[in-house]
C-alpha cells in the first residue's frame, strides 16, 4: 500500500512534466522543453516522443532520422520519419534511397504511390498501366508529384488526349472547378472553354446549352451547366437539352441525358429510367449506381439485374450490390442463381448478410464463430509497448496520438490479439476502440465486444420511458458515437446521442425544462434523456416507421418524408434510395446494429426484414422539430 502511495503521485508527475515538455515543443522553446524532458526516466515508453521532438527540433541529417527510425520500429513516428525521407530522396531523384524508405511504409499516401511508379519509369520496370489511370481519372486534387507522373505518362504515349477530357469530365461532374481549370488550361489552346465558361455555367447554366461551343472542352463547360440546371429541375433540364442537343456529339447528347436521368433518379422522379434509356448503355459508375436505384425503386427487376451487371466488376462484387442482384434473381424466377448468392453472402456480418439469410429457403447452420479473449493473451497484449503508449497518451487527452499508436501496434495481428487488445480497450472504457478492434477480426468473433452496452441502466430506463425498442436506441447510439460520452460531430453534433445544441433547446422545451438544462446535453444521462424523447418524437410523427425515424434522426424529419414515394415502399428499398450516401449507410448500419443487439440483450427477435417494414406513402404532416436534425443538416447529397 506504501508503495501504490508513492508510485501514483510519481505516475502523475511525469505526466505532468510529458504534456509540459510536449507545450514547450511546440511553442518552440527549447530550454524549456529539456527542463522538462529531462525528469522523465530513460526507460519511461513515451520516450520515443521526446527523441522525435528533438530531432524536429534539431537540423540534424537524414542519418540521425534513420538511426532513430531503426531504434524505435514499433511506433508510428518512426513512419513519419520513414515517409519524409522516401519524399525528400524522390525530390533529389535517389529512387534506391526511395525504394528502401518507402517499401516499410504502412499506408502510402498518393504522393509516394505516385512517387514510386515515377522510380519504376526511371528503372524502366514493367508498369501497371491500369493502376496509374486509376489514380488519372480521380476527380480529386492530386499532389505535385502526381502532376509530374501524368506528364511523363503522355510523353510515354500510356495516356492519350481522350484521356484529359475523361478527367475533365469526372471534375465537373465532382464540381471541382479549380481542378477543371488546371485540365483545360493543359489543353491545345484551340480546344480550350472560352474565358470564365464555368463562372457562367454557374450564373447562366440555360444559356450556356443553348450555345454549345466549337471547342470540345466548352462542351464540356455546357454538359456542367446542363447538369446544374438538372440538379435544380430535369424536367427543364429535360426540355432545355431536347431542343439544343443536337449543337452536340452524339457521345455527348448521351451523356447530357445520363446528367438529367441521374439528378432525376436522385429526386425519385419515375421518368429517370426514360432519360437513362435514352443514354444509352455507356455510364458511368455514379450512373450505374442511380439507375440501379431507380429501377430498385420503381420494381423493375430486369433493369436492375440489367444495370448491375453492367457495373464494373469491384463495384458488382460490393455486398449491396451482390444482394440485390440476388433480389432480381427471385424476382425473376431463378431461384437457384439466387441462392447461391444469398448463401455466400449470409456469412457475412453486415446489414446485408443478415438480409441474404433471411432470403434463404433453408437457414445455414455455420455462423461466425465466438470466441472470447484468453487472459493469457490479454496480459501478453497489455506489455506491447504501443498498446502501453496509447492508453497512457488517452489518459493524457492525447487521443490522436493514442489511436495511431493502437492502430500501429495492431497492423496485421492476428485474431486473438485484436479480441484480447478489444478486450484491454473495453476495461479501460475506451469503448469506440474496442469496438473498431473487435470489428477487425477474420475467423474468430466477439459480439459482445462489438456490440458494448455500457450506460445499460439510462439507456433501458430511457427506452422504457419512452416505449422503445432498447435494441434499436443501443443500435442508434453506438453508430452516433460508439459510445464516446464526449463525443463532438464536425458540425456540432454532441454526446452518446449527438444531438445538435439547437435540437438540444427544442427538446428541453418541449419536456418543459427551465433555465438551461440544454447545456448539460454531453452528460450521458442528459443526453440519453434528450436522444430518447426526441426518438419517440420523430418516430410518431413519421408514422411509426422505425426507418423513416432513423433517416429522420440523422438527416431531419422533413428529408426522411420527402424521401417516401407516393405509395407504399419495402423498407429495404426506401433505404437504398436515400440520396445523400452518409444517411443511407448510417440507416443501414443501425437497423443492422439493432439486429445484433437484439440477441445480444436477449430480447424478443425479429427478422431485419420486419424491422424494416413498409414504409407507408408520403403525406402531408407538421413533423415535430422539423428542420432541427442531429447530424447532417445541410449536407449536399451523396453518391
Amino acid at each position: 500500500m506504501c508503495l501504490a502511495c508513492i508510485a501514483l503521485p510519481a505516475v502523475a508527475a511525469v505526466e505532468k512534466d510529458f504534456l509540459a515538455a510536449r507545450e514547450a515543443y511546440q511553442k518552440g522553446r527549447h530550454e524549456r522543453f529539456e527542463q522538462h524532458a529531462r525528469k522523465i526516466p530513460a526507460e519511461h515508453v513515451l520516450q520515443p516522443y521526446l527523441k522525435y521532438w528533438r530531432l524536429r527540433a534539431s537540423n540534424r541529417g537524414p542519418e540521425a532520422r534513420a538511426q532513430f527510425i531503426a531504434q524505435n520500429p514499433d511506433t508510428p513516428l518512426s513512419d513519419y520519419f520513414r515517409a519524409e525521407l522516401a519524399r525528400a530522396a524522390a525530390r533529389a531523384g535517389d529512387w534506391p534511397s526511395f525504394q528502401s524508405w518507402s517499401a516499410g511504409l504502412a499506408r502510402p499516401d498518393a504522393e509516394i504511390r505516385c512517387y514510386a511508379h515515377q522510380a519504376a519509369l526511371a528503372r524502366g520496370e514493367p508498369l501497371a498501366p491500369a493502376a496509374m489511370l486509376a489514380l488519372y481519372r480521380d476527380a480529386a486534387d492530386q499532389p505535385s508529384s502526381c502532376e509530374v507522373l501524368f506528364d511523363q505518362l503522355f510523353e510515354h504515349g500510356l495516356l492519350a488526349p481522350e484521356d484529359r477530357y475523361a478527367r475533365l469530365r469526372l471534375a465537373l461532374d465532382a464540381n471541382n472547378l479549380r481542378l477543371a481549370e488546371v485540365l483545360d488550361a493543359a489543353l491545345p489552346e484551340a480546344e480550350r472553354m472560352a474565358p470564365g465558361a464555368l463562372q457562367r455555367a454557374q450564373k447562366e447554366p440555360e444559356q450556356l446549352v443553348r450555345e454549345g461551343g466549337e471547342a470540345r472542352a466548352q462542351r464540356e463547360a455546357a454538359l456542367y451547366a446542363l447538369g446544374r440546371v438538372a440538379r435544380d429541375d430535369p424536367e427543364a433540364a429535360a426540355r432545355l437539352w431536347e431542343t439544343h442537343q443536337e449543337r452536340y456529339a452524339v457521345g455527348e447528347q448521351r451523356h447530357g441525358w445520363a446528367l438529367i436521368a441521374t439528378q432525376a433518379a436522385r429526386r425519385h422522379d419515375d421518368r429517370a429510367l426514360v432519360w437513362y434509356q435514352r443514354a444509352g448503355l455507356q455510364l458511368g459508375e455514379t450512373q450505374l449506381l442511380w439507375k440501379a436505384r431507380a429501377s430498385l425503386r420503381t420494381g423493375q427487376w430486369r433493369d436492375l439485374l440489367q444495370t448491375i451487371l453492367a457495373m464494373p466488376e469491384p463495384m458488382r462484387n460490393e455486398a449491396v450490390w451482390r444482394y440485390w442482384m440476388g433480389r432480381a434473381y427471385k424476382a425473376l424466377n431463378a431461384p437457384f442463381a439466387a441462392n447461391q448468392i444469398f448463401a455466400r453472402l449470409s456469412r457475412e456480418i453486415h446489414y446485408y448478410g443478415l438480409l441474404a439469410d433471411e432470403e434463404l429457403p433453408v437457414r445455414l447452420e455455420a455462423r461466425p464463430s465466438e470466441q472470447r479473449a484468453g487472459e493469457e493473451d490479454v496480459r501478453r497484449v497489455e506489455q506491447l509497448p504501443g498498446i502501453r503508449r496509447a492508453l497512457l497518451l488517452r489518459d493524457m487527452g492525447l487521443v490522436a496520438d493514442a489511436v495511431a499508436e493502437w492502430d500501429w501496434a495492431l497492423r496485421g495481428q492476428d485474431d486473438p490479439t485484436l479480441l484480447a487488445a478489444a478486450e484491454i480497450a473495453r476495461r479501460a472504457q475506451w469503448y469506440d476502440r474496442a469496438i473498431i478492434t473487435a470489428e477487425r477480426t477474420r475467423e474468430l468473433h466477439d459480439f459482445d465486444l462489438r456490440y458494448l452496452t455500457p450506460y445499460r441502466d439510462l439507456a433501458q430506463a430511457r427506452a422504457r420511458d419512452n416505449g422503445l425498442d432498447e435494441a434499436w436506441v443501443y443500435g442508434l447510439m453506438r453508430q452516433e458515437s460508439r459510445f464516446v460520452a464526449h463525443a463532438r460531430s464536425r458540425v456540432g453534433a454532441q454526446g452518446l446521442m449527438q444531438i445538435m445544441p439547437d435540437t438540444a433547446r427544442w427538446i428541453a422545451r418541449q419536456m418543459g425544462l427551465k433555465g438551461k438544462a440544454y447545456t448539460e446535453v454531453q452528460q450521458p444521462e442528459t443526453n440519453i434523456r434528450f436522444g430518447t424523447f426526441y426518438l419517440r418524437r420523430i418516430l410518431d410523427d413519421l408514422q411509426g416507421s422505425p426507418v423513416l425515424a432513423t433517416a429522420g434522426y440523422n438527416a431531419g424529419p422533413g428529408r426522411a418524408r420527402r424521401w417516401q414515394a407516393p405509395v407504399p415502399l419495402e423498407g429495404a428499398v426506401y433505404v437504398e434510395s436515400i440520396p445523400f450516401a452518409e444517411t443511407r449507410e448510417y440507416v443501414k448500419k443501425v437497423m443492422a446494429n439493432a439486429m445484433y443487439y437484439s440477441h445480444r440483450l436477449g430480447l424478443q427477435q425479429t427478422a431485419l426484414k420486419d424491422r424494416l417494414g413498409v414504409v407507408p406513402p408520403r403525406q402531408q404532416a407538421s413533423v415535430a422539430g422539423e428542420g432541427v436534425a442531429t447530424s447532417v443538416a445541410g449536407e449536399a447529397a451523396g453518391g
